[in-house]
C-alpha cells in the first residue's frame, strides 16, 4: 500500500525516534460534560465532536509556537485519529505554510508533512457518541489534506453503543501502535490523539516496558498540549512488547518498506 506518494525502499528504522504527542483541542464535548453537570456522555448531540471557539484558539496558539521552535520544519509524517476534533487540530497545527507574506512577524514554515489517519490510535471506544466517528466518505470532503487510505470501513465498525473500551485493551492498542511507528522509517514523528489514549500508552510504556519517564509525562494531557519522548531500539525491541496484540480491523498494515521522498 502507498502512503502520501512514498516509494517503496528497503530502509531500517533508525536507532531512536523522537515522538511529538498532540492531546487534540477542546472539543465541545469537553465544554459539556466539564462545564455542564447536567450534560450526558450519551447524547447524541455530541457525536463525533468538533471544537469549540476556545480549541480552535488552541490550535492557533500551538501552532505559532511550533512555528516559533522550528518544529514544524523538522517533523517527517503526522498521524492523526480519524475522530473530527482531532483531525481539525491536527490540520490546524501542521497543514504548512506558504512564505508569500513577508509582513509577518514569526518564521515561515516551509515544510508540508503529510498527514494520515488510523484508527488504531483512536481515543477509548464505545459507549459515548463523542468517540464515534463520522463516515470517512463525509470526513474526505472536509479533511483533504489528510491521507484516509489506511482506514479500511468507510463506516465506524469500532464503536459499540452497549461497551466501552477497557483501559488495559486501550494500552495494548497503545503499544501496538508505538510497535509500528516504531516500523516506519521516519526519525520525527507527531501524534495527534486523545487524553485518555495517550495516557495509557505512556503509562503501558513505563509500567510494562520499563522506560523511565518522569511522573510529568504520566499525568492526563492538557487539551492541545504538546509532550515531546524519545524512544529507543533497544526500548522497542523488549519482550514485555511481544504479547501486546490488538485486532487485525484496528492494526494498520506494516508499512516498514515504505520512506517519504
Amino acid at each position: 500500500m502507498e502512503l502520501c506518494g512514498v516509494q517503496t525502499l528497503r530502509l531500517l528504522p533508525p536507532n531512536f525516534k523522537t515522538l511529538h504527542l498532540v492531546r487534540h483541542a477542546q472539543g465541545i464535548h469537553n465544554v459539556e460534560l466539564e462545564e455542564n453537570e447536567e450534560s450526558s456522555p450519551l447524547s447524541e448531540e455530541l457525536f463525533d465532536a468538533h471544537l469549540s471557539p476556545k480549541g480552535l484558539q488552541q490550535v492557533c496558539e500551538r501552532r505559532q509556537k511550533i512555528i516559533e521552535s522550528g518544529l514544524l520544519n523538522t517533523i517527517e509524517l503526522v498521524i492523526t485519529s480519524p475522530l473530527r476534533r482531532a483531525m481539525q487540530t491536527s490540520t490546524g497545527i501542521f497543514k504548512g505554510q506558504e512564505t508569500t507574506n513577508e509582513s509577518d512577524n514569526f518564521p515561515k514554515a516551509n515544510n508540508f508533512p503529510p498527514i494520515v489517519a488510523l484508527e488504531i490510535c483512536r481515543e477509548r471506544m464505545g459507549l459515548y457518541p463523542c468517540d464515534r466517528r463520522e463516515r470517512i466518505s463525509t470526513h474526505r470532503t472536509c479533511f483533504s489534506e489528510i491521507d484516509f487510505t489506511m482506514i479500511e470501513s468507510d463506516e465506524d465498525v469500532l464503536w459499540q453503543a452497549g461497551e466501552r473500551e477497557n483501559l488495559e485493551e486501550v494500552s495494548a492498542r497503545g503499544l501496538r501502535f508505538l510497535t509500528w511507528l516504531w516500523e516506519r522509517p521516519e526519525k520525527e514523528i507527531a501524534v495527534v490523539s486523545h487524553g485518555i489514549f495517550l495516557q495509557q500508552t505512556l503509562r503501558a510504556l513505563h509500567e510494562k516496558v520499563g522506560i523511565p519517564l518522569e511522573d510529568s509525562f504520566l499525568t492526563r494531557f492538557a487539551n492541545c498540549e504538546l509532550r515531546s519522548i524519545r524512544i529507543e531500539k533497544s526500548d522497542m525491541e523488549a519482550d514485555t512488547l511481544k504479547p501486546y496484540t490488538c485486532p487485525n480491523y484496528v492494526t494498520p498494515p506494516s508499512t516498514s518498506l515504505h520512506t517519504l521522498e
